[in-house]
């Protein structure tokens, strides 16, 4: 068993992943841990595949999950989830806007009934950096304001990719995760919410990288429905009660 799992859902992203795996492994380098790298390469039409290989062919800890088919980053992510073998665990975007340096922040959490600690654009330190164009901050205002009315209260920035849970946690939570597309970030804080695990929300350093997978009109609208259907779920109990 690994300390730390790192999975990282990857759709076309042989321009940008390479980068991040560079500075995970420079991050490790120095670090007095076991880890183990788990790309999902969610049926990806480019080269992803490839580059990921010669990875795994250089270093051992980083592995490959190769879905046939893209299923959308929720699924990508939940099946690194539940492959992984990590005390933690912790999923990541591709491109790499939360530097990988940031899980320190997060990490320091973990414990006194912390099980699930995720980095924050919104929370505002003076030691952080967010950097972001204003329509991702203006669509991201106006959805965090729908969510905390019909789903998740108190957490100021669902969204952001970078996100820790305890293996228990993490056993807990994924297996009920029903949607597959950008509004599963919402669901999985919802059901750790239904099942009382507490949450921790930490400011962290982010940039917003060019060739961004969300697109402002389509992707709000799906996560819209998506928060309706997390609601409806919860109604039919798809959740379980606490």
């Amino acid at each position: 068993m690994s300390e730390i799992s790192i999975i990282i859902p990857a759709y076309n992203e042989e321009s940008r992943l390479p980068k991040y795996l560079d500075s995970i492994l420079e991050y490790f380098a120095n670090e007095d841990a076991t880890y183990e790298i788990l790309v999902v390469d969610d049926g990806s039409t480019d080269s992803t595949k490839s580059v990921v290989v010669s990875y795994t062919e250089q270093n051992p800890n980083i592995k490959l999950i190769d879905l046939p088919k893209n299923c959308g980053k929720g699924y990508a992510v939940k099946t690194g989830m539940l492959k992984a073998n990590g005390k933690l665990r912790l999923f990541t975007d591709a491109d790499g806007a939360t530097p990988i340096k940031e899980l320190e922040k997060l990490k320091r959490h973990i414990g006194n009934g912390v099980a699930v600690v995720i980095a924050s654009r919104a929370l505002k330190d003076k030691s952080c950096n967010v950097m972001a164009h204003f329509h991702r901050r203006i669509i991201g205002a106006v959805f965090n304001f729908i969510v905390q009315i019909l789903t998740v209260r108190g957490i100021y920035d669902t969204q952001c990719g970078f996100k820790l849970f305890t293996e228990s946690a993490a056993k807990s939570v994924f297996p009920l995760q029903q949607i597959n597309g950008f509004g599963f970030d919402v669901e999985l804080l919802f059901i750790c919410h239904t099942k009382g695990y507490q949450i921790k929300e930490v400011p962290v350093n982010w940039t917003d990288i060019p060739k961004s997978k969300v697109k402002l009109f389509r992707d709000s609208w799906r996560m819209l429905n998506d928060v309706i259907t997390i609601r409806f779920n919860y109604l039919r109990g798809t959740y379980g009660r606490t």
